[in-house]
């Protein structure tokens, strides 16, 4: 594949989770307690901060492209159980979800490409996360 086609579709996939961790971990976690309460969470405040910054990391590295295999697979989980858990009963936002989860399940499959954080081949024990 185009290593220019992989860099624009991981500017896609990554760029929207960066600003959605951002937005959390800069105050709108808030907005994210109410349902994460809901379902159960024991102390929901802190879990809507993890989610914010696993969002951050997960966007920085798909734009990187380094853990790119990795992040693809968590993120593409993350959002199929984001559709189910939160978004239920709402079909465009469900398939908004689908959508981002086949991109990132197709950046895991084909890898970062050239225009990535280490060219797409880590150094050394780096290698092993992927």
């Amino acid at each position: 594949m185009n290593d220019r086609g992989l860099f624009l579709a991981r500017l896609f996939l990554g760029i929207p989770f960066i600003v959605w961790g951002a937005m959390k971990l800069m105050g709108g976690a808030a907005a994210l307690v109410p349902g994460l309460a809901a379902i159960g969470l024991p102390d929901p405040l802190i879990f809507a901060y993890l989610i914010g910054l696993c969002e951050l990391v997960g966007g920085i590295a798909i734009v990187l492209g380094y853990p790119v295999r990795t992040v693809g697979i968590l993120l593409g989980l993350w959002c199929l159980a984001t559709a189910k858990q939160a978004h239920m009963g709402n079909l465009t936002e469900i398939l908004k979800n689908a959508t981002m989860a086949g991109g990132f399940f197709l950046i895991a499959a084909t890898g970062a490409g050239s225009l990535s954080l280490f060219r797409g081949i880590p150094p050394g024990r780096l290698a092993r996360l992927r």
